[in-house]
């Protein structure tokens, strides 16, 4: 899906197995500037649709790496040939203020890419209506491959040719920093033995469908976790039409096979600053219990127009 189509930017004439160290050495950090009209696929009934943003923001991620790298997508490999993916670890939206998108006005979504090492991207979006902000999205991303064919289960970090990255933002840096702390923890607890699916406040089973939930890759697409996430807090009846999203943190840890059941637990539902709510929920595996996401919101009351 692309908003504003961009054509790749070459840098140089990538060979299969050598273009990445090339393209980083080649390739300044991308900034990108896009305009969209909002209609009705854009919008949900609280303003701005947030699956939709994730998933632009997600295009204009890859579009980004792809004119750094000056490979299109499908042709990225691995050092065994494997197909290559940027999946994403990891995302932080915050100061959001969706509900002030309406039919008819132009979004405008300032992008800046930087990479974080040698198979690691951090991209962020600023959003725009005018004069008012509407949030800003920070996404984290890594390179993989499958090492079975067919088999989710089966993807790690690929193993990509050497290079060095940008020098990455400060801001960038301290993200990704927390972001690794909260994975690393994640992963942890389910070393040691520890259910990633708690005896929570609530919990929710439910079996992605491949035609909504599934990307082209054949894995659950990163949006998908929140869109269930937030399906959960509503079914639960913690997520009620007087509340207003101001804060999303993800993170991301294993995927699924098509058919495959998840868990959701409720793990927090606590107040916050100002009349606030922050709702933690933990997504695993149904089957074997693998955490998959750790999701956290921060829900502000609606508030009448004056």
């Amino acid at each position: 899906m692309s908003l504003v189509p961009a054509p790749l930017n070459r840098c140089h004439e990538a060979r299969p197995q050598a273009w990445l160290a090339e393209a980083r050495t080649a390739c300044p950090p991308r900034q990108q500037h896009t305009t969209q009209v909002l209609g009705m696929p854009m919008l949900n009934a609280d303003g701005l649709s947030e699956s939709w943003l994730q998933k632009t923001c997600g295009e204009l991620h890859w579009q980004a790496l792809s004119r750094a790298l000056g490979v299109p997508p499908e042709q990225w490999q691995d050092r065994s040939g494997r197909r290559v993916y940027a999946a994403f670890c990891g995302l932080e939206l915050r100061d959001a203020q969706l509900e002030r998108a309406t039919e008819g006005q132009r979004l405008q979504i300032d992008s800046d890419l930087r990479w974080l090492g040698a198979s690691q991207a951090w991209s962020q979006h600023r959003l725009h209506i005018g004069t008012h902000t509407l949030g800003v999205l920070d996404m984290v991303s890594a390179f993989v491959s499958r090492h079975e064919p067919g088999r989710n289960a089966s993807v790690r970090r690929a193993e990509m040719p050497g290079g060095e990255g940008d020098a990455p933002l400060a801001e960038a840096a301290a993200r990704c920093a927390l972001l690794r702390a909260q994975r690393q923890d994640l992963l942890a607890r389910h070393a040691r033995g520890d259910p990633a699916c708690p005896a929570g406040l609530s919990h929710w089973t439910v079996t992605p469908c491949p035609r909504h939930d599934f990307n082209g890759a054949g894995l659950l697409y990163f949006p998908s976790f929140s869109a269930l996430a937030d399906r959960a807090l509503w079914q639960w009846g913690r997520w009620g039409r007087d509340e207003l999203l101001r804060h999303r943190e993800c993170v991301y840890t294993g995927n699924v096979e098509v058919g495959e059941p998840l868990r959701l637990s409720l793990l927090a539902d606590e107040p916050s600053e100002r009349g606030a709510r922050r709702l933690s929920l933990v997504l695993c595996s149904a089957r074997d219990e693998r955490p998959l996401a750790q999701v956290s919101v921060q829900l502000d009351v609606r508030h009448p127009p004056p």
